[in-house]
């Protein structure tokens, strides 16, 4: 993910990032559970949807003991299975033929997983492939050899952090732990809710010190017995999703572009899955700011749709998301979804790669002021990488803009400044050797196939694209090669519309 979109100038978003906000501890803390307080609302979500649970983090992070105080708090038959030590049997009991030896029979045991309202899978990441696709069923369907478990009611599973495919994301003070996948995106894709949870060193002090004194303290009252919260917010949820507001469908149309947009897939069920999870977010909000007595009023929408969604995309479990870039993406979703079906700027935002955007925001008749103009232009060449690209389109828009827009000044500026040196430079000479040299007779061979006639629009590109071209020798292509900026420059030139600037000769 490479650029972060634009947002409407006049309606921006306030600078700090989009989180939980304040409400009541009427969860995680009467567990024993500090430092979990921004979860609560996503917890209690999971629990009114019944949808499937995933917990990610560290060894020692409580991620067994919270769910299994959970299910204690509700008074739920709780199973846990530790996936990398678990067998098949330890699910659905010992196998017996039938009397008449034409089927098997399955003899309970006390890990058997029948008559379980609550099944918590530990180290999901490090199942052996033939089991992971029998635990799929029970995720997803709460099946086992397609019978249905009838009194199954939440399915939950945890793991640590997995590495990335990359090894980028490794430094000296993490932990390598040996076994360890990335998840199955196809398991991972079932899990409604995906949480990483803190470890010791992202606690506040105050919450270290409450870890250190509250295991001396015993078992604690709840302020609002659990089983009233999630019966609350099931009752919230089930009215929202009779009337789910009209913006919610525009915006998730939105968000499915722009994250597409930055190399991020998302299926069909998930996309639906992304909808009831905002929706069971906003009733467990709901729920839990009038437990606490705090003013539901307070509670927006907009933040409700950040934490389901950015709680909700699969690739948590594959491996590090990249927050600034998603909290991005969450704004310019939002601000689209509110806007007027025949607003330019709906179809300016909806547009997700911010060249293309910029390319129509120039495009003549586009209803868009010099000022608004210039906001888009500059995301443009922020988003642009690598710096000879960004080079490249800054000189498109110089030679497409300068005859035909009143730019802000330090708009201007910005895009003019570096292409300065290459609208006046003199001929060099250079003494190279090795990778500059191969650089300067890649450079020569693109430049002697330019052959438009004198005095014609063509001779304008090949000219200015010669000179941007012969402008970064000897050493000046670092991260692209002549020939991808031959065809970069050439392609900005037709989305820009900057023949048409040249109908006389130069």
């Amino acid at each position: 993910m490479k650029s972060l979109p634009t947002s409407k100038p006049g309606k921006a978003l306030p600078p700090e990032e989009a989180a939980p906000l304040k409400a009541p501890k009427l969860l995680c803390r009467p567990l024993g559970v500090f430092g979990w307080d921004p979860l609560e609302p996503l917890i209690l979500a999971s629990l009114a949807s019944g949808d499937p649970l995933l917990v990610i983090g560290r060894h020692g992070t409580a991620k067994s003991f919270l769910l299994e105080r959970l299910a204690q708090a509700l008074k739920l038959e709780y199973r846990f299975y530790n996936a990398s030590l678990l067998n098949y049997d330890d699910l659905v009991g010992i196998p017996l033929p039938n009397e008449e030896g034409t089927a098997l029979r399955y003899l309970t045991t006390p890990t058997a997983v029948w008559d379980a309202q609550v099944v918590f899978i530990d180290e999901i990441n490090r199942t052996r492939p033939e089991l992971q696709n029998k635990l799929f069923p029970i995720i997803h369907e709460r099946r086992v050899q397609g019978q249905r478990l009838d009194r199954l009611r939440y399915r939950w599973a945890a793991m640590n952090p997995p590495p990335s495919l990359d090894g980028s994301d490794a430094s000296a003070h993490e932990d390598i732990y040996l076994g360890a996948e990335p998840l199955d995106p196809a398991l991972a894709d079932r899990f409604a809710f995906i949480l990483p949870v803190p470890d010791w060193s992202q606690l506040s002090d105050h919450d270290r010190r409450s870890v250190l004194s509250d295991q001396l303290l015993g078992r604690h009252e709840f302020p609002v017995e659990p089983a009233a919260l999630v019966t609350r917010a099931e009752t919230m949820l089930a009215a929202l999703s009779q009337r789910p507001p009209e913006r919610l469908i525009e915006y998730l149309l939105a968000l499915e572009s722009s994250l597409r947009s930055q190399g991020i897939e998302i299926s069909t069920r998930r996309v639906t899955m992304l909808q009831r999870n905002i929706l069971a977010v906003h009733a467990a909000r709901l729920t839990l700011a009038e437990a606490g007595g705090l003013p539901v009023e307070d509670l927006s929408w907009n933040d409700s749709a950040f934490l389901g969604v950015a709680y909700g995309l699969p690739g948590r479990a594959h491996g590090p998301v990249n927050e600034t870039t998603l909290l991005a993406v969450h704004r310019q979703a939002w601000e689209v979804s509110g806007l007027a079906r025949d607003d330019p700027w709906k179809r300016l935002l909806g547009e997700p790669d911010p060249i293309r955007r910029a390319a129509l925001a120039c495009s003549t008749g586009f209803p868009l002021g010099d000022e608004d103009l210039g906001l888009v232009l500059l995301d443009a060449v922020s988003a642009v990488e690598p710096e000879e690209k960004r080079l490249a389109l800054c000189l498109v828009l110089y030679l497409g803009l300068r005859s035909r827009r009143a730019l802000p000044h330090t708009v201007v500026e910005t895009i003019t400044r570096p292409v300065v040196p290459l609208l006046s430079q003199a001929g060099k000479t250079h003494n190279v050797y090795g990778q500059p040299l191969q650089r300067c007779r890649e450079v020569a061979l693109l430049c002697s196939g330019f052959n438009a006639a004198s005095g014609t629009p063509g001779a304008a590109r090949e000219h200015h694209l010669r000179a941007l071209l012969q402008g970064l020798l000897p050493d000046g292509f670092k991260h692209t090669t002549p020939s991808d900026l031959h065809d970069f420059f050439n392609d900005l030139w037709k989305q820009f519309s900057v023949e048409s600037c040249y109908a006389s000769p130069l």
